[in-house]
């Protein structure tokens, strides 16, 4: 569906040596609970040089990779409403050493998510647990805590879980059916801070196959609900495990100080998802599964989601990511075993395509990362971009694991595009430099 009119500046980036685009406001009021965008009133004609656009992948800390002021005014989109500060806080309860709460919120959603619908199958297998994990989400009695849920559903009450995510309200195929995508603008410190939020829907699935449903006999459990962690303690996202650990670790604390599922302790296996190194995620999640995991959260790469899919499916355990983003999961035969805190990357597509032709561009080049995330990203963008009558004139996807990215970088230069958008991880570090070198977007 159309993004309400009020969405307007979201995702504009500018290096201090490149052009800085001013995003303006129209007379439609800003998102409930969101703060005013940075710069108000009617949008200015956009300066000359080629604006960069940057999505969640890259959205990360660059204190200490560039120099002071190279992302000065740079703003981005990130997946995620308002992270309130009572939350920070119990999160820093759990490690004081986290400093981005990326996905925290989702985390700690999905490992409550999971203990309440083993609470209302009365049951901790996998298969019983994913029969519940939907409904739960929605057409029940609000509750936000895991105590006052449970409590709940000790009462025979149908719950809705409203979390520290948001409402979620898993559509049919698992995903958020509403999620909020949140705006932030980079400092002269290469941080960045949030500006607002935008609140959206993604589309439902009309028809779910048989090979997305829950099938056959739905074993009875140990007694014991065990999660998985595989999450990225290591490689090209290893920014993003922090705050996922925490999340759950968070989670696992309170729903044993709250009397535990099933009368018993949750107990939690930890297992590195090494996003960006192949061979580690399918020996650690057979490492999880050894362990007798009953729900593996994570992982935070679509693309080392999508590696062991069908291990943790075929296992009858459920796999709930706090960080994919790929359309890939609306339509995988995934036996109803696979399940999101995140939206799908649609509602980003769209918001980055509408943020685009608001700001008065007309030809871009989208510059994405080969893998699920980058690839399903990369056409949401295309496909609204071009539904708005806009033109993308060069679109590229790259091998991150490459030494450099001259040759992409050339082929967008070529074509003399209005905006880029980058859709990267940690790779955007040797990207912004070899852009700043070619020159794009430096006022002529």
């Amino acid at each position: 569906m159309p993004l309400p009119r009020r969405i307007t500046c979201i995702a504009v980036l500018a290096f201090a040596a490149l052009a800085t685009a001013a995003c303006g406001s129209n007379s439609s009021p800003t998102a409930a609970g969101s703060e005013p965008p940075a710069t108000a009133g009617t949008q200015p004609p956009a300066k000359a040089g080629t604006q960069l656009y940057f999505v969640d992948g890259n959205t990360a800390d660059y204190s200490g990779d560039f120099e002071p002021g190279t992302l000065n005014g740079v703003r981005a989109t990130l997946p995620g409403g308002k992270i309130g500060d009572e939350f920070r806080q119990r999160i820093l309860k759990i490690n004081s050493k986290v400093k981005d709460f990326t996905y925290a919120p989702e985390a700690y959603d999905a490992t409550i998510l999971s203990a309440l619908a083993a609470i209302a199958a009365k049951n901790d297998s996998g298969k019983a647990i994913a029969e519940k994990e939907i409904g739960i989400t929605r057409d029940g009695t609000k509750c936000t805590s895991f105590k006052q849920c449970a409590d709940l559903l000790a009462d025979g009450t149908d719950i809705d879980y409203d979390g520290a995510s948001g409402p979620i309200e898993m559509n049919s195929t698992g995903s958020p059916s509403a999620a909020t995508v949140g705006i932030y603008q980079f400092g002269q410190d290469n941080n960045y801070k949030n500006v607002g939020y935008v609140n959206g829907t993604t589309p439902d699935q009309a028809n779910i196959r048989a090979d997305q449903k829950v099938s056959g006999p739905i074993p009875k459990g140990d007694g014991t609900l065990t999660f998985g962690t595989l999450l990225p303690a290591t490689g090209d996202s290893s920014f993003l495990g922090a705050p996922q650990f925490a999340g759950v670790d968070l989670a696992i604390d309170e729903i044993n100080k709250a009397g535990g599922v099933l009368g018993k302790d949750v107990k939690q296996l930890k297992g590195d998802s090494g996003d960006g190194s192949p061979n580690i995620a399918p020996s650690e999640t057979d490492k999880l599964l050894r362990g007798g995991a009953d729900v593996i959260i994570g992982a935070a790469s679509s693309s080392v989601s999508l590696s062991v899919i069908d291990k943790i499916s075929g296992a009858g355990v459920v796999q709930i990511s706090a960080g994919n983003t790929s359309t890939a999961f609306d339509t995988y035969p995934d036996h109803g075993m696979y399940f999101r805190t995140a939206p799908s990357d649609v509602l980003q597509g769209q918001v980055m395509a509408q943020t685009i032709s608001e700001d008065g561009h007309r030809n871009i080049a989208i510059l994405a990362r080969q893998d699920a995330y980058g690839e399903a990203l990369a056409k949401n963008v295309r496909s609204f971009y071009e539904e708005s009558g806009g033109k993308v004139v060069s679109y590229a996807l790259y091998d991150a694991n490459a030494a450099n990215y001259t040759a992409e970088v050339e082929k967008v230069k070529a074509q003399d595009p209005d905006a880029i958008v980058l859709i990267s991880f940690d790779e955007s570090k040797k990207i912004v430099p070899e852009l700043i070198k070619a020159g794009i977007g430096q006022n002529g």
